[in-house]
């Protein structure tokens, strides 16, 4: 389990145990969705770069979240996706973390709030780049990838 406090000061805990996040019910979703070696990003228009997630609506699955989530912000559609951690920020905010492969394309974003998606190289920080959204620049997203790389996922 990793204790840290992220971009805004908010105490975070973050588990990639499935003991531990199964207990826990989420209601928003975080995911880190590959394509040919590279990360798909969505450009938020006040936030910046940052990954597709969001909130888990009344009567859905997170894993449907995840699906929608993306679908809704680059219009790419995924397959093979996982459950891989959780984080909680605050007492308030439970997120699923989620690791899938990106299928295809099938249309453009239908988000008001998305300019956009980017296919990256994974950048190894995202920290001190103001380009990409303050969401992404704690230390979920490398530790997440570490994870990733130390189980053969990315």
């Amino acid at each position: 389990m990793h204790r840290f406090l992220d971009h805004y000061g908010l105490p975070v805990t973050l588990t990639f145990d499935p003991a531990i996040f199964s207990e826990r019910t989420a209601k928003h979703v975080l995911v880190f969705p590959f394509y040919q070696n590279k990360l798909l990003f969505t450009i938020h228009t006040e936030r910046g770069i940052e990954l597709p997630g969001g909130k888990v609506e009344p009567g859905e699955t997170s894993i449907a979240a995840a699906i929608r989530e993306t679908y809704e912000e680059t219009g790419y559609c995924l397959s093979a996706i996982r459950k891989i951690g959780q984080y909680t920020v605050g007492d308030a905010i439970v997120k699923d973390i989620y690791v899938a492969q990106v299928e295809r394309q099938l249309q453009e974003m239908v988000h008001d709030n998305v300019g956009g998606c980017l296919l990256l190289d994974v950048p190894e920080t995202l920290k001190t780049d103001d380009k990409f959204s303050p969401t992404l620049r704690d230390d979920v997203y490398p530790l997440t990838l570490a994870y990733l790389r130390e189980h053969g996922l990315a």
